[in-house]
């Protein structure tokens, strides 16, 4: 089994929000829907995805804000760890450290999702990577197949890794995180980024300044 992915970068922020697709079906999975935004809601009516899931790398407001308005036209189930419970629940607060409201993110606070992501659950044939460090509950998703691709959120940019200033964020535990569950994996992995261009396992791992 194959994938496509395609991305539509949302919001302010310019969060990437991923559509990852089997090749030889209409499933979908959506990740990080981080605004509301027409556009991609008007690209999945078109496409006729039959979505099984909206997959939420960590609660961070620009990854989230978009979950209302994806679930009202496509209401699939929407999973995230329990270790970002306090963030994905409060969007209010989020927004007030960068001095605007959730509408000037293009955010609303979702009112669905089911906080019981676990590491190595798997959802039809991807994997979750609990990699806590950027928040609590980070996670990265790791979709199995012919060429098995990663989708790493704010853990792992290519040559930088996620910022760890926030709340629940730890530097040690995010490089732990990164070099324990996610340098393990084949040098040959395309990595999709929560932000920026995609990278790959082997590039960061011998060219990201933060992990040598």
């Amino acid at each position: 089994m194959s994938w496509k992915v395609e991305c539509a970068v949302v919001g302010p922020i310019q969060c990437n929000c991923y559509i990852l697709s089997e090749s030889n079906s209409g499933k979908a999975y959506l990740i990080d829907p981080g605004a509301e935004s027409l556009e991609l809601i008007s690209f999945l009516q078109k496409k006729k995805f039959e979505i099984q899931a909206i997959l939420i790398t960590h609660a961070h407001i620009d990854h989230v804000g978009g979950i209302e308005a994806i679930h009202a036209k496509f209401p699939a189930s929407v999973f995230y760890h329990a270790g970002d419970q306090f963030l994905y629940e409060d969007l209010a607060m989020q927004a007030k450290l960068f001095g605007v409201t959730p509408q000037d993110l293009q955010a609303v606070q979702p009112i669905v999702g089911d906080a019981s992501l676990q590491n190595d659950q798997e959802i039809g044939n991807i994997r979750v990577i609990h990699t806590p460090g950027h928040t609590p509950g980070s996670v990265c998703f790791h979709a199995n197949g012919e060429a098995p691709i990663l989708f790493t959120g704010d853990t792992l940019f290519a040559g930088s890794i996620g910022r760890t200033d926030l709340w629940g964020g730890d530097y040690d535990q995010i490089i732990e995180s990164i070099k324990t569950r996610l340098l393990t994996l084949d040098d040959s992995i395309d990595v999709f980024p929560g932000h920026g261009e995609p990278t790959s396992i082997g590039d960061e791992r011998h060219s990201n300044p933060f992990l040598k």
